[in-house]
């Protein structure tokens, strides 16, 4: 009798994947899990151990399914709702659902005189002549 390494990987695996999201954990874990135990897969391949590295490459497989799922999973939760506010936007969860009002609060920006860095830059390149 061989010990079930597949479903306990499976398992514990999916633990780890409701702890993740519960603790909010970066989900890309598991994909760096999966391309180190990628290399230690070659690695036992080339030492002749094909039997094991084939175990290995599955749970690999395993590894970036559940990671991206979890990344999926984030980008879900992270989407806005459709109450929310939108950053600069006119949709139906924006506070300015006008365009006409949202036209008039950008309007002026692109004639004002740049401020900052640039003039800055433009002072220091005609400083050591004085």
């Amino acid at each position: 009798m061989t010990f079930p390494f597949v479903p306990v990987f499976l398992g514990v695996l999916l633990v780890y994947m409701v702890y993740s999201e519960w603790a909010r954990l970066d989900s890309r874990y598991l994909v760096a899990a999966a391309l180190v135990l990628l290399v230690a897969t070659a690695i036992v391949d080339a030492a002749g151990a094909t039997a094991a590295a084939n175990t290995l490459a599955e749970f690999v497989f395993f590894l970036l399914a559940a990671g991206v799922v979890l990344l999926l999973v984030d980008h879900v939760r992270d989407r806005p709702r459709g109450g929310e506010e939108t950053v600069g936007g006119s949709g139906p969860g924006s506070r300015h659902s006008d365009p006409a009002e949202t036209a008039q609060q950008w309007e002026g920006t692109a004639d004002e005189a740049l401020e900052g860095p640039e003039q800055e830059s433009v002072a220091l390149v005609d400083a050591p002549g004085q």
